[in-house]
């Protein structure tokens, strides 16, 4: 490897010879500096490919995998998203179209169980007590079952993750042994006070990790629709 036509070099600085010799002497420079082959360009002669063309070329069919994987990615989440805002929508439709308390309900339990595939739903109230034929809508504040809910409705934010036994039986019932996972969302908005909950079989369908941007939308909307259904003077 003998470098031709060198061009003169300034004063202190290296000579192309100089670059020569060092590489002949750390022939693994490259193999510990990856980065440079994607800037080196090199002439390809007719006839066998020069090593380290090819492997410019391998980086750079990697690193084009690599970012149509992301892409990919960031396409799928997309239309996941893009499903999410559609169903969303669908869901607040139902609910503005609910014209009682009872309608609003039926409507939200069968949206969540239909268009999200929630397993269970359920709703608490604790402000205020209303007359309403749903059964075991209404709690007590000084229901001692709600101490297992403290936190949340202290906090105000979904929570997800697995249930306590004292929580599902609470919520669910002799749905109770069913529920491995949870969405715990607080509805607080203008003196109402409650909690909604939803069940699923799949342990791993609401994890603690998981992002909560859906469910503090659904607590907004679920909870200001409920304030206006409810009787005017729950609402004084």
């Amino acid at each position: 490897m003998k470098l031709k036509n060198a061009e003169p070099c300034s004063p202190g600085e290296i000579t192309a010879f100089e670059i020569e010799d060092w590489l002949l002497r750390h022939p693994d420079f490259f193999q510990h500096h990856l980065d440079c082959l994607e800037t080196l360009k090199l002439p390809h002669p007719c006839g066998e490919a020069v090593s380290l063309v090819t492997r410019q070329i391998e980086l750079l069919r990697d690193k084009n995998r690599k970012l149509q994987a992301q892409l990919n990615n960031i396409l799928q989440i997309a239309r996941e998203n893009d499903t999410l805002l559609r169903r969303f929508h669908q869901l607040t439709i139902a609910m503005l179209d609910a014209a009682s308390l009872e309608d609003a309900l039926a409507a939200l339990r069968w949206l969540l169980q239909d268009c999200f595939q929630a397993d269970f739903v359920a709703v608490r109230l604790i402000q205020p007590v209303i007359d309403c034929p749903v059964g075991d809508l209404c709690v007590s504040e000084d229901c001692p079952q709600l101490s297992h809910f403290k936190q949340i409705l202290e906090e105000g934010k979904p929570e997800c993750g697995k249930p306590s036994r004292e929580q599902v039986v609470f919520l669910f019932g002799t749905d109770a042994t069913e529920v491995e996972s949870i969405a715990l969302v607080p509805l607080q908005h203008a003196g109402l006070k409650g909690v909604l909950a939803i069940g699923s079989r799949d342990p791993q369908r609401f994890e603690p990790a998981m992002g909560n941007l859906f469910l503090s939308q659904l607590s907004d909307v679920v909870a200001a629709r409920f304030v206006s259904l409810l009787p005017a003077n729950a609402r004084d």
